[in-house]
């Protein structure tokens, strides 16, 4: 599975990777024969795969679908709803939370039962490569 992910780690793990790519394929060198650091543009265009967040929401999603289906004790912890109360403030983020969002971001409203059909799900899995999050 995966971390709830917030925006804030989504920023840095898209940073870490176009820094990265950026070192991978070097700079850019123009008619005049001078040396320019590539846009960020043209590292995604070079590098051609889906980001990092994409392929991390269509990992979340796809460990989604088997939880659930199960019906063990994973998709039991899953479903399970503890009779105490939230922490007063602000919600923490929970994995839940952020797969609705993966899916509400798709236009999906109820994913538990889409999840059932596991060639459907793999659309929706495959779809989610293509969501950047940012």
């Amino acid at each position: 599975g995966t971390w709830a992910t917030t925006k804030s780690d989504e920023l840095k793990l898209a940073t870490f990777e176009r820094k990265i790519l950026r070192r991978i394929y070097g700079p850019k060198k123009n008619n005049e024969g001078e040396y320019k650091v590539r846009t960020n543009q043209e590292i995604q265009d070079l590098y051609g795969e889906p980001n990092i967040n994409g392929i991390l929401k269509s990992s979340r999603l796809s460990w989604a679908g088997h939880v659930w289906r199960s019906e063990g004790p994973i998709g039991q912890a899953t479903k399970w709803k503890p009779n105490t109360k939230r922490p007063r403030g602000r919600p923490r983020q929970r994995w839940k939370d952020r797969v609705v969002k993966d899916l509400r971001e798709l236009g999906i409203e109820d994913g538990e039962e889409l999840a059932r059909d596991r060639d459907r799900w793999r659309q929706v899995v495959v779809a989610a490569m293509g969501l950047n999050g940012l």
